[in-house]
């Protein structure tokens, strides 16, 4: 990555030099749930999932997986109208859990799609992410250019991660990044700055645990208070110090700087449908966020890595 010509190694930019393109994720959703919903680790979900398992809900709609794809496949159409469009995406949920046979059921029928989606990403639970599992993503090497899994890690606390009820460790992280590198599978770590419990370090020690695991990618999300959910519930009652765009976009350029140059950025802030968000508020758009964020970085002279170097 120059950083000459840009302070960060974004997905955009990786994928324009790949594929001379940006392509757009297609959102697929098998209507699935995770080990701290249905009581095998915990119930109700982390504090910050809605409904919708952080994802589209089109399983609860009784969309089809054929018509997910249809309709995500005709937006991405709208930036590429011919070729390579999309990157197929498994967001909802675990999609490893609580067994193989939807996925792989999914699998299958997604062959046909490869040409138009060179990319296939499955988002899981490291405690999801069993050696079967690995091998069921490792075999799809065959159909896409590229297959990514993306780990929720969150936090690198554990005692954090009993605080926002999503009971997994950091243990777990690192041995499912370990067994996807072992196949080959391009790892990506979802990380959340402003966690409840978290110290004001928590951020870039996560970032410090992903390098470690050798991702190949990375997620910044800041976190958001969405209906339906038990933040919702400490927001209203006061329990709950949500981060400030100033204060988030400082931290991302923080922790960017001890982000591995090589490391894919996948997203460097998150946003919601206005009708689940509630928090925080005022809230720059995406765009703007990420623009502020690449901004921070060049009025310091810096970049992604630069203190690593």
């Amino acid at each position: 990555m120059d950083f000459t010509q840009a302070p960060v190694h974004t997905l955009g930019r990786s994928l324009k030099q790949r594929y001379g393109r940006r392509l757009r994720r297609v959102m697929l959703d098998l209507g699935l749930t995770c080990p701290n919903r249905d009581g095998e680790s915990g119930y109700g979900g982390c504090i910050y999932c809605d409904l919708s398992g952080s994802g589209t809900g089109a399983a609860k709609r009784s969309e089809s997986l054929e018509q997910q794809w249809q309709d995500g496949l005709q937006r991405a159409r709208k930036v590429n109208p011919e070729g390579q469009a999309a990157i197929i995406y498994f967001q909802s949920y675990s999609n490893t859990y609580p067994d193989l046979t939807p996925l792989a059921d999914a699998l299958e029928h997604m062959k046909a799609w490869a040409e138009v989606a060179p990319i296939l990403t499955i988002g899981t639970r490291p405690d999801c992410f069993s050696e079967e599992a690995a091998d069921l993503l490792a075999s799809q090497a065959d159909i896409f250019d590229e297959v990514w899994v993306e780990f929720g890690l969150e936090t690198a606390s554990d005692e954090v991660q009993k605080i926002i009820g999503r009971h997994d460790t950091l243990a777990n992280f690192h041995s499912a990044c370990e067994r996807a590198g072992e196949r080959g599978l391009h790892r990506i770590a979802h990380c959340i700055a402003g966690l409840p419990g978290e110290k004001e370090d928590g951020l870039l020690r996560q970032v410090e645990e992903v390098a470690k695991a050798k991702c190949e990618g990375i997620k910044f999300h800041q976190l958001m208070v969405l209906h339906k959910t038990k933040l919702a519930k400490m927001w209203f009652d006061g329990n709950v110090e949500l981060l400030n765009a100033e204060q988030y976009i400082t931290m991302i350029a923080d922790a960017l700087e001890i982000t591995p140059p090589q490391t894919i950025v996948h997203r460097l802030v998150a946003e919601a449908p206005e009708d689940s968000y509630l928090a925080p508020k005022p809230w720059p758009g995406r765009q703007k966020v990420h623009s502020e964020i690449e901004k921070e970085l060049l009025r310091r002279g810096s970049h992604q890595g630069a203190r690593l170097l």
